[in-house]
């Protein structure tokens, strides 16, 4: 046999409604964002499969903050202390000291988000946010993350380039088809057509990064975190190149695999 490793083409994350109260509150999906110990969840699923801390962008790419930079910010520390501290804070400046209840919390199944889920629900109400877990199969997950019928989600969604005008604008534009959370931000909106358009690769970058730094106060999504593919295959299967894959699902052709025996 022969075997290899590549990143997959995919966020794992929780979608937050922005279309009610009290999700449309920044203050309040900052204070979501900042509960999640990532460093933990990674560790709840490795056995499972294996995963890598991460922000909004794809940690693996150029585009984004280095993960050593990464670690330093709060969200993303192994001490997850002084993230808590602020989230709390934050709550409160938001008008809910008392927290919130009854938090509708869809989950798409599968073997990591099935984990994660218990997980995710403690580390909301250690700042105070009590959820309803609900399980659904994949397709219903998939039709009722369009529908936004829910108040948070957990799931998975693809891009189908590691090019941040691709998934910037599929996961957290306006009218983006990924946008489960109906997310709208003016500032990031007036920086997409500077991103697909800017030429000049260290000017792109800082726009990438300004976009970063809203995503960060105004979450469109909670990352949970970014999967890396372990492949093995028998050395009689031919055709298959995994070694610059971006991604499993989306954007390799099975059809063009023979087995030579």
């Amino acid at each position: 046999m022969s075997g290899t490793s590549f990143y997959q083409s995919v966020i794992y994350a929780v979608w937050v409604t922005n279309t009610r109260k009290p999700f449309d509150d920044p203050r309040v999906r900052r204070a979501m964002h900042l509960a999640l110990d990532r460093p933990a969840l990674v560790e709840v699923v490795k056995d499972i499969a294996p995963m890598l801390v991460g922000g909004f962008l794809y940690p693996f790419s150029d585009w984004a903050t280095p993960p050593p930079q990464l670690a330093e910010r709060l969200g993303y520390q192994t001490d997850p202390t002084a993230a808590l501290t602020e989230a709390h804070q934050l709550l409160a400046a938001a008008g809910y000291t008392k927290g919130l209840t009854g938090v509708d919390f869809l989950v798409r199944e599968n073997p990591a988000t099935k984990t994660w889920a218990p997980a995710v629900q403690a580390m909301l109400k250690a700042i105070g946010i009590e959820t309803t877990l609900r399980t659904v199969l994949p397709s219903m997950w998939d039709d009722q993350a369009h529908k936004g019928t829910f108040d948070i989600t957990m799931g998975l969604t693809p891009s189908t380039l590691m090019d941040p005008s691709d998934y910037l604008r599929a996961w957290y534009s306006k009218d983006g088809p990924q946008n489960y959370s109906q997310w709208h931000n003016a500032a990031f909106e007036a920086l997409l057509p500077q991103i697909d358009r800017e030429l000049d690769e260290a000017k792109r970058k800082d726009l990438v990064r300004q976009a970063e730094a809203i995503f960060e106060q105004d979450p469109p999504v909670l990352p949970v975190s970014w999967e890396k593919i372990n492949d093995g295959w028998f050395t009689y299967v031919k055709g298959h190149n995994p070694y610059n894959y971006f991604g499993s699902s989306n954007i390799v052709r099975f059809d063009t695999f023979w087995l030579d025996k």
